[in-house]
């Protein structure tokens, strides 16, 4: 349709509206988000340690340092001899097919080396036993029914023998046979689904988890160090240490029939990725865990980085210098990290929330950047919102941790409901935030903008709002209605922001040259399109009744049109900070100026309640909105930080 418009500054008066959901959508918008460490952050942080260790940090000072609450001690030689038993889940459900380079037996049968026994469930809690020429059969008739049939090798390699590949029994797997110290058990869970068990001696265990969650070759690096070792080896040393009191701190606490896993709980591969290296930090420090006072011992929780800070939980929060660790032959890539994540993803991961609109973190536990790792957040679109934990935002986007941070696309305005207990913010992006009784009305996000959000209103009775991008591109969202735009238009100033006439059924645009266009019911009044202005028009308000406007320059000069009334201004003055918005008074006999630096300017019955002029600001002033009665406002700055002044409520911030 079109749409005719009283058009100042040398635009034409004809132009075309574009129906606001047209907005030329050609992409789908991401938001990106920027966050420190991977894994839960408790405890331990292997990066760290190996940070410490290569900085000259022994294995016992890093333990240590970890654990706080615990102390290292040795247990009785006895404890050697402890086995543990490890859930081969790669294999749950499956019949337990063995082989080994060297001869083995199960319940007495013996089956020759090169040659293989198929376990496979029988029906309640027997197996048959059938031998094999290999691991692809052919099977023979079956030996008899076994209740958890145990395959045992003729020959248990110990730590460090080069003959273990040989000697040591093979899981066969598809994908290539795991190859274990110590026995295969084929049993049954409590509600009797098939599972396979690897029982070993406790150091040799250790040995299987060490080079699987920390490097075998960080041990090499760094300078020489004690026990004729790099300095890297007391990483591996506490690792090993972590290793062996997590699995001591709860026996047979997996599913009833094992102690522990092989991928879940602590990542073990059986004998790959063994090295000399790794295997000596397990036998210099056997024996070793860490104990809680009274001689519990602490189920010793890492993760691969803490990006600078551990998490509470069972031991203190502590800083983590060691995370940020980087030399040539290995730096780690989580301690910061930056990944872009599609609006889509918000909607697909909370549904009931619609189309996404924005993303806000309520709660953080205070240690460390930003305040420290997510603990809430208020994800919101245009059918509702919902708060979920930093753990649950981290699993739900694919983040690598729950301490992270939405660098959001700079706010730049805001509006107030009409009760004045909310407000929203808009980003230049078009992303909006709703806070207090502000709903989540939907966003320009997924919008593909030929050019950025500069401006946004309310309507009045706080059931929408309008965005206004620089093109003069008019976004509508919920009872805010389409009234029309200068998206079509030549425009010899971008547009700089927007005022709603009290009726909502209207409202104008204005650029930097003052230039104004008026929409719906609204009615022009004036502008300063033929004037050579000093500074750029940088914002507008609205009189009470509609009838007028004043317009605000960066040198905080004032321009007045219709019934608005000419209070003063900071023309002037000699400004610290340029002046980036006003507000009106309820009355319309005064108006407020802020400046980036939230500077306030008070003029005719406007009272002055305060400012951040004083203040050391994070991201510039960009904008403000006053309360209902007058007797507050609110400041916004770029990064979303909300100030408050007078009745002004706080509802919440972006920043």
């Amino acid at each position: 349709m079109v749409v005719t418009a009283t058009l100042v500054g040398g635009a034409t008066a004809g132009m075309v509206a574009a129906s606001p959901a047209a907005g030329a959508a050609t992409s789908s918008a991401s938001i990106t988000i920027t966050g420190h460490g991977w894994g839960h952050g408790h405890g331990m942080g292997q990066w760290g340690a190996f940070g410490y260790a290569i900085a000259g940090t022994g294995y016992l000072q890093i333990v240590d340092h970890y654990y706080g609450g615990t102390s290292d001690v040795t247990l009785p030689s006895t404890t050697d001899a402890q086995t543990v038993r490890v859930a081969l889940t790669e294999n749950d459900g499956n019949d337990v097919i063995v082989t080994s380079g060297s001869p083995f037996s199960v319940a007495g049968n013996s089956f020759a080396a090169g040659s293989a026994v198929l376990l496979a469930p029988a029906g309640g809690t027997g197996w048959t036993v059938q031998r094999g020429g290999s691991c692809g059969g052919p099977w023979q008739p079956p030996l008899g029914t076994m209740t958890n049939p145990t395959v045992v090798p003729s020959s248990s390699p110990a730590l460090g023998d080069p003959a273990t590949a040989t000697k040591a029994l093979q899981l066969c797997q598809a994908g290539g046979n795991l190859t274990v110290r110590g026995d295969l058990e084929a049993t049954f869970n409590s509600l009797g689904q098939a599972r396979t068990v690897n029982i070993l001696p406790l150091e040799q265990y250790v040995a299987g988890v060490v080079p699987n969650e920390s490097p075998a070759y960080w041990g090499t690096l760094g300078g020489a160090g004690p026990q004729g070792q790099a300095w890297g080896f007391q990483e591996l040393e506490a690792q090993a240490i972590a290793a062996r009191s997590y699995v001591l701190a709860s026996p047979g606490s997996y599913g009833g029939y094992a102690d522990t896993c092989d991928l879940a709980c602590q990542t073990y591969r059986g004998t790959a990725n063994e090295t000399a290296v790794s295997d000596a930090a397990v036998m210099d420090t056997a024996g070793q865990v860490m104990e809680f006072p009274g001689g519990t011992i602490a189920a010793t929780q890492y993760s691969a980085s803490t990006g600078g800070y551990t998490n509470p939980g069972a031991f203190p929060a502590v800083p983590d210098t060691g995370d940020a660790v980087c030399i040539p032959e290995a730096c780690n890539p989580n301690h910061t990290w930056t990944v872009s994540v599609p609006v889509s993803a918000f909607s697909a991961a909370w549904p009931s929330i619609g189309t996404f609109s924005s993303a806000v973190v309520t709660a953080r536990n205070g240690f460390g950047d930003w305040g420290g790792r997510v603990e809430s957040m208020v994800v919101s679109g245009s059918a509702g919102s919902v708060t979920v934990t930093g753990d649950e935002a981290a699993a739900a986007l694919g983040l690598r941790s729950n301490w992270f941070t939405l660098v959001s696309a700079p706010v730049v305005g805001m509006a107030r409901t009409g009760t004045g207990q909310g407000y929203w913010l808009a980003s230049n992006d078009g992303g909006v935030a709703n806070f207090g009784d502000a709903g989540a009305d939907g966003s320009a996000l997924t919008y593909g903008l030929n050019a950025p959000i500069v401006g946004m209103a309310a309507t009045p009775d706080s059931g929408g709002y309008w965005l206004v991008a620089s093109d003069g591109g008019v976004f509508t969202f919920g009872d805010a209605h389409f009234h029309g735009s200068a998206g079509a238009l030549h425009l010899n100033q971008p547009i700089v922001g927007m005022a709603a006439t009290p009726d909502g059924g209207g409202y104008w645009l204005v650029a930097a040259d003052g230039g104004i266009f008026s929409f719906g019911d609204a009615h022009f009044y004036g502008s300063t399109g033929a004037l050579h202005l000093n500074k750029p028009v940088v914002g507008m308000a609205a009189t009470p009744g509609g009838g007028g406007y004043w317009l605000v320059a960066a040198d905080g000069g004032i321009f007045s049109f219709g019934d608005a009334r000419f209070h003063g201004s900071t023309g002037a003055y000699i400004l610290n900070k340029p002046v980036v918005g006003m507000a009106a008074t309820p009355d319309g006999g005064g108006y407020w100026l802020v400046a980036a630096d939230g500077g306030i300017f008070s003029f005719g019955d406007a009272r002055f309640h305060g400012s951040t002029g004083a203040l050391v600001l994070n991201q510039p002033i960009v904008g403000m909105a006053a309360t209902p009665d007058g007797g507050g406002y609110w400041l916004v700055a770029a990064d979303g930080g909300i100030f408050t002044f007078g009745d002004a409520p706080f509802k919440g911030s972006g920043a």
